[in-house]
């Protein structure tokens, strides 16, 4: 079997697309001391909520230590002993937890296209694998990316994935991975998006711009994620990679603080990590749902004021050669409410335009991004 990926490993969310569909978990994980009862016995349902069921046994000398796990939303589901990336650290490209879900998700992936193909599980799978992904601008050097690139293609990896109660066994071959910094998969597919990814700047500017207008543009790139905003410059196709940087902030730093808020609030009577928060926040049922509004509203200031002011800092130190501001990722959509404005302001003062993705492409513009490098750079061969 051969697989094309653009994995887009977030601190968050880990999203790929593994050929042509896009799949998507909390970036969690549990290790497991035993392997749990499994009540499901059908082979088509546990084949159908794989990805959300994940137990695998991984086995790799890209990570510190072999064992069971709880991969995503599986492990997700107790607040037990769940690990996931500290944001306040970083360190991406070294980190476990990238790895597990990049293996854990391509093997159960793998397992689904086996069982679609042939209606019945293998006891084992050889996998070729070709993989595009990226690590923060704050932590990209040429050595850090082939340390993480070695990672995966030193050696092969062996995850034992469970439908239920039966072990099928994958084995992963890594034959090209290329390890790019985050925010330039981006360009890549604004300018290969439908038109509709500029509704928002084409009623506010009065325009009929189509995306390929910014092939030529000098545009600094904001992008919000959960641990790190991106501020990458671009002019035309080409990164500035020395003025290219990151800062530690995003929504998982206000969600951490809004999730202390939280627990406070209840008296300590409470233990969840950011990923069940947001969980909670998104889950007008929950009894804990307004509180949670409450305090999320509360954090996002503090940190969208500081990206504001991140943003004109590097706008100065780019001495003013920057024709859009383009804002995406998971945060854009958070710190819409509390930055949006402030930042036409800005821009309407320096004479620059302002690109804010729609919450439609927002979250998805790195793997999409890394999709099209895919297909019209790296493995034209595969498409």
């Amino acid at each position: 079997m051969k697989l094309v990926v653009a994995n887009d490993i977030g601190n968050s969310e880990t999203k790929m697309i593994v050929n042509d569909t896009l799949i998507k978990q909390p970036s969690v994980v549990k290790r497991l001391l035993s392997k749990p009862n499994v009540m499901e016995t059908n082979v088509e349902k546990n084949i159908a909520n794989l990805l959300d069921e994940l137990i695998v046994h991984v086995t790799s000398n890209a990570i510190k230590r072999s064992g069971l796990y709880f991969i995503g939303k599986r492990a997700n589901m107790t607040a037990d002993k769940v690990e996931n990336m500290n944001i306040k650290l970083g360190n991406k490209s070294k980190h476990d937890i990238p790895v597990l879900m990049t293996l854990s998700m391509l093997a159960a992936r793998s397992v689904q296209l086996a069982y679609q193909e042939n209606q019945e599980l293998p006891p084992s799978i050889s996998v070729d694998v070709s993989m595009t992904t990226a690590i923060p601008a704050s932590e990209y050097s040429a050595d850090q990316a082939r340390y993480l690139e070695g990672r995966f293609t030193s050696n092969d990896h062996v995850v034992i994935v469970y439908v239920g109660e039966t072990p099928v066994t994958v084995t992963l071959h890594f034959q090209t991975v290329k390890v790019t910094q985050e925010g330039i998969p981006a360009l890549y597919a604004l300018l290969e998006s439908e038109n509709e990814i500029l509704k928002n700047y084409n009623e506010h500017y009065k325009k009929q711009a189509v995306p390929k207008d910014f092939a030529n543009k000098r545009i600094l790139h904001v992008d919000i994620g959960d641990g790190t905003t991106e501020y990458i410059y671009t002019v035309g196709m080409n990164p500035v990679t020395d003025v290219c940087s990151g800062e530690k902030r995003g929504v998982g730093h206000a969600t951490e603080e809004a999730t202390q808020l939280l627990k406070e609030e209840v008296g300590g009577f409470l233990n969840l990590n950011r990923q069940q928060f947001m969980d909670i926040f998104r889950d007008p049922s929950h009894n804990l749902h307004d509180l949670a509004v409450r305090f999320m509203q509360e954090a996002r200031y503090s940190q969208a004021q500081r990206i504001l002011e991140d943003i004109q800092e590097k706008y100065s130190d780019i001495a003013g050669n920057v024709d859009v501001i383009a804002v995406y990722g998971g945060g854009s959509i958070q710190f819409k409410e509390e930055l949006y404005e402030e930042l036409l302001d800005f821009a309407n003062t320096v004479h620059c335009e302002v690109l804010w993705i729609p919450e439609k492409y927002a979250v998805d513009m790195n793997v999409n991004g890394l999709h099209v490098i895919n297909e019209k750079i790296l493995f034209k061969q595969h498409a």
